[in-house]
């Protein structure tokens, strides 16, 4: 009666040990966030992917006050002077410039000069006289000016604000990705060492009533409640470090207004994968991901952008070595009737204008132009250096996963050893050849296995975010 009572206990304990420590113990009412839908509320909601989302805007900004430069001007100058009952005069100018490529101004006038006392140089047909004419630079800024720079850096810079914006994604969907698979790992090594406990418990409630009936001695006893106290304090680690995670898993979660999510703990992650094991690495060759790096990753294409950006900065200041010589040409007109007086354009009716200006040293130009082409060479340098970084980085990645899939394999076929050796022993120990203290060792290497293998599945996952990081499409999942 006592053995079959005993028998019975731990025919329980056995069904439920292998019920709870094998499968994953996850109720099918409960929400779960999987790592797909946890990535599109950080790409739409979170501050800083939202931050990134706004550099192509600021981009469009400067690039609209970069054209601003070619902004047709209308001007108009009305001055008037009065004394003791006379009109000295009255001056109104009107003046309309239209800026064009290569620094040439098109601009058209027409002005009113009357009055007692006009100067002499200023007096203007009755009906006022209009102006068409054009300016422009013959040495300094004829191959390239400041509203042409600027122009050429902010088309430039909407090209660029695409792999800026990837670049902010990449980084915060990295994090955003760690510690998705940190609470992953705590929330299924808090269900490992919950199911731990629960078996214990059952051992423990087992182990009393068998020594009431005395087939098992105190210490039997006091070895199965060392156990069930051991595997409550490795409960509650296991739910502090998944609630914790989980805190930190909500710094990612937030709603469309702006607003952070209250985490809610009884939300738990989809499963790693249950076919890990069986996948098969679906990964390129690594000079393939070394090309894609080159060639793809955003923070190489922005340094290319910085480089563009600086060769017109250098083109400007070349232009800071030469003399300024500008033309000024305008022919004037009653009431823009400019047929009227045949001729050479040079011959009557015109103002012509030539303007002439040079430093004796050019030192302003010369420490202008030598600080740029520093800062191209510093540069280049630092692309060189990132480049290297990138793939030295990229082949430790690349590494780390190979050995991370082969480890999770051969580690899986461990811990199927550990559970054979734990069911043996529960065979044994019910048939009175073993001891609770060699059932307990057993278990304790399958459960800290079984927790290890957990592990190495999410640090694979967190490697495979770390290489589509290096390569600089993290952003794309």
């Amino acid at each position: 009666m006592k053995n079959n009572l005993l028998q019975k206990y731990f025919l329980v304990f056995l069904l439920t040990s292998c019920i709870i420590l094998n499968a994953a113990p996850v109720d099918s009412v409960q929400k779960t966030l999987s790592v797909s839908e946890f990535i599109e509320v950080v790409k739409k909601y979170h501050p800083v992917a939202k931050q990134a989302h706004l550099i192509p805007e600021q981009a469009k900004a400067e690039l609209l006050i970069a054209r601003g430069g070619w902004d047709p001007y209308l001007s108009s100058v009305y001055d008037r002077k009065a004394y003791d009952g006379a009109n000295y005069y009255s001056y109104f100018e009107n003046k309309v410039s239209v800026p064009v490529w290569y620094g040439i101004e098109v601009n058209a006038g027409y002005d009113f000069v009357y009055g007692n006392n006009v100067n002499s140089e200023n007096i203007l047909p009755s009906n006022g006289l209009g102006s068409l004419g054009i300016s422009v630079p013959i040495l300094k800024n004829m191959l390239m000016d400041k509203q042409r720079a600027a122009l050429r850096k902010a088309q430039i810079f909407r090209e660029a604000s695409e792999q800026q914006r990837l670049i902010i994604l990449n980084d915060i969907l990295l994090e955003a990705l760690k510690a998705y698979y940190n609470w992953s790992y705590a929330f299924y090594e808090y269900q490992i060492y919950q199911a731990a406990t629960i078996v214990a418990q059952q051992r423990f409630n087992a182990t009393v009533q068998s020594n009431l009936f005395g087939d098992r001695a105190a210490i039997d006893t006091t070895e199965a409640l060392t156990q069930l106290q051991s595997r409550q304090f490795q409960l509650n680690d296991a739910r502090l470090l998944f609630l914790n995670n989980g805190l930190e898993l909500s710094n990612f979660l937030w709603t469309e207004n702006e607003q952070p999510i209250v985490f809610d703990t009884s939300i738990i992650p989809t499963p790693l994968n249950s076919d890990f094991i069986q996948q098969v690495l679906m990964l390129t060759m690594l000079e393939e991901l070394s090309s894609q790096l080159l060639l793809t990753h955003p923070i190489l294409l922005n340094y290319n952008f910085k480089l563009r950006q600086l060769e017109i900065e250098r083109r400007l200041k070349m232009e800071d070595l030469k003399p300024t010589l500008n033309a000024k040409y305008n022919l004037l007109s009653e009431q823009f009737n400019f047929e009227s007086n045949a001729g050479l354009i040079f011959a009557n009716n015109y103002k012509l204008g030539v303007s002439f200006s040079m430093p004796l040293t050019f030192m302003q130009g010369r420490g202008s132009l030598r600080l740029t082409k520093l800062e191209i060479k510093n540069t280049q340098y630092a692309i060189d250096f990132k480049k290297q970084e990138l793939m030295n980085k990229l082949k430790s990645y690349f590494n780390e996963l190979i050995n991370l899939q082969q480890q999770t394999k051969l580690y899986q076929e461990t811990v199927e050893g550990y559970k054979a050796l734990f069911d043996g022993e529960n065979t044994r120990f019910n048939n009175g050849e073993s001891s609770l203290f060699l059932v307990n060792a057993r278990e304790n290497r399958y459960i800290d296995s079984l927790a290890k293998l957990r592990k190495l599945q999410a640090e694979y996952f967190k490697t495979e975010a770390a290489l589509k990081w290096t390569i600089g499409n993290i952003s794309s999942l």
